[in-house]
This record gives C-alpha cells, sequence and structure tokens, in this order.
C-alpha cells in the first residue's frame, strides 16, 4: 500500500496542470465561486435534466464514490508514512472535482473534505451523514468542469470562457454573464475525455496504468475501431447532446455493448449414489464484447 501510494502521488504530480488561481480556498464555498454554473440551466434545460440524472452529477457523492474514498483515506493515506489526507486533493480530487486544477486550497481545506467524506460514510448520525453529503455535493462535475477547464485543446483554458462544439455566432453569454464563447471541436474528440477516463500522464500504457482510456486505445483503436466516446455515451438525444451519459449501469445501453448467444437443452442428471434421475439443462453461453473499451469499466 505505501508503494501504492506514492505511485500515486508521483504520477498525478506529473499529471495534473498548474493551478492559476491566486489566493489558495480555504472553504468549499471559496473553491467552487469561481465555476459555479448553477445559472447554465436556466438556458439550457434540457442538457441540465440530462446532467442530472448521471453519474458526472454524482463524481463525488455517489455512494460508490464515497465508499471507496472512505477506504482509500483510512487504509491508504491515514496508514502511509508518506501520504496524508490533504493529498485527496492531488490524488483524487482532480477529476472528480476538477475544479482544483484551477483553484488551489489551503491542506487545511482538503483535510476538511477528507474529514467529510469518512462522515458522510462512517457517521452513525444519518443527519450529520446527509449534511456532509450535502456540503460535498458542492464538488461535483458541472457545466464549466467540461465547458470550461477541460474544453481547450491545449489545457489552458482561458477565464471566463465557455468552450462548446457548435457555432460561436452570436453568443449569448457574454451580454448575460460576461462570458465569452468559443467554438471548440476538440470536444468533440475522445481526447477531450481522456483527461479523467485516464488520469495518468500521457502515453501511459496498461500494463502500467489500466484505464478506461488504454482500454479504448490498445484494444479498440488499435485494432481498427474508429467511433469516438461521444458516438456511443452521448447518442440519444437531438444532436448527440445526450448530458446523461449513458453506461455500462444501464440495462438497454448496456446491450448494446455486448453480443450474447444463449442457446439451451433439457437433458437428465442421474444421482448415482442415490439412484434417482434429475430434470437438468445443458447451457450453451457465448458473450462478447462489442463495445470499444473493456467493461465494465470508468
Amino acid at each position: 500500500m505505501r508503494l501504492f501510494i506514492t505511485l500515486v502521488i508521483l504520477i498525478f504530480a506529473a499529471a495534473v496542470p498548474h493551478i492559476v488561481s491566486a489566493e489558495p480556498a480555504t472553504t468549499i464555498d471559496e473553491l467552487v465561486a469561481p465555476y459555479d454554473s448553477s445559472k447554465c440551466s436556466e438556458c439550457h434545460e434540457d442538457a441540465h435534466e440530462s446532467w442530472v440524472e448521471s453519474w458526472h452529477s454524482k463524481s463525488i457523492t455517489d455512494s460508490r464514490v464515497l465508499r471507496a474514498w472512505r477506504t482509500f483515506i483510512l487504509s491508504g493515506l491515514d496508514a502511509s508514512e508518506q501520504a496524508k489526507r490533504r493529498d485527496l486533493k492531488d490524488i483524487c480530487m482532480p477529476c472528480h472535482a476538477p475544479v482544483v486544477k484551477k483553484v488551489s486550497m489551503t491542506d487545511e481545506l482538503a483535510v476538511e473534505i477528507s474529514n467529510l467524506v469518512v462522515t458522510a460514510v462512517d457517521d452513525k448520525d444519518a443527519a450529520k451523514r446527509d449534511a456532509a453529503k450535502k456540503e460535498l455535493s458542492k464538488l461535483n462535475v458541472n457545466c464549466l468542469s467540461c465547458h470550461n477547464i477541460e474544453g481547450s485543446p491545449d489545457h489552458n483554458p482561458q477565464a471566463n470562457t465557455i468552450y462548446g462544439p457548435g457555432s460561436s455566432e452570436d453568443p449569448p453569454h457574454k451580454d448575460e454573464f460576461g462570458y465569452e464563447t468559443v467554438k471548440s471541436p476538440f470536444m468533440k474528440t475522445s481526447e477531450f475525455c481522456k483527461s479523467c477516463h485516464h488520469g495518468c500522464p500521457p502515453d501511459m500504457p496498461s500494463s502500467i496504468c489500466p484505464t478506461l482510456w488504454t482500454s479504448y486505445e490498445e484494444a479498440y483503436l488499435a485494432h481498427g475501431g474508429d467511433k469516438t466516446c461521444q458516438e456511443c455515451h452521448m447518442q440519444g438525444e437531438p444532436n448527440g447532446t445526450n448530458h446523461r451519459f449513458p453506461g455500462i449501469y444501464e440495462k438497454d445501453f448496456a446491450a448494446t455493448g455486448v453480443d450474447l448467444k444463449v442457446s439451451a437443452s433439457p437433458t437428465e442428471v442421474v444421482d448415482f449414489m442415490n439412484n434417482v434421475t434429475h430434470p437438468a439443462v445443458v447451457m450453451n453461453i457465448q458473450l462478447k464484447n462489442t463495445s470499444g473499451h473493456g467493461i465494465p469499466h470508468g
């Protein structure tokens, strides 16, 4: 575990972009304020409603994430001589709360967030668990996580700018919110998703960092696949803008990524010890992954 913690810290030290904020945030509200996207839903209602149903909207507060982080904090960070709870901001948060890539925080705030995670999972008081989860929900991936922080192909987005894959003519964001609107074809590429669904330094292979991206790159693209992440995971809405990002957790969508053939024939099995014959079934199951990466994955 100690070696793992050290390796993870080194990987993220190399992978996380330079933070540009001046004064470190001391509270969660200060941390998220520069990237508040609460007004986006006023015009982009359909996208917002899809996002609310997505796992992106629960990038920290999904119960599986909280439990995994709790275990990592207690059995990983707390048990390590090299790492501390403050290191959560460099290890897990850059992808689950991308705001930390652009807004720095104090070590004390990082520790507070770690403590909230443990409280949200383990506290015996349900009210305290709910309060901790509500506070942590402010950190979940939001509109500006993608449409600003990750939206520029050079990974150096301009402040007060909305990046989008569509036309930037006559942008409404300028007059309403003081934001420029920039067309970014990069957002239609799989490399756009790579920044979080790989999370390792560029070109690190699956033998060292087995991620969703390395699976997609080595098992799909390298064998002739040509679909982007968005072509599969944003389908089902007008113009391919499904912000729910359906995945393996949705039965109908999961069925599009596997080819399942099942045949069965009746037979009998003899229990020789008791001289009894039982009805039985012989089954032949063929399962083929037809998706663009290993499943399940994330």
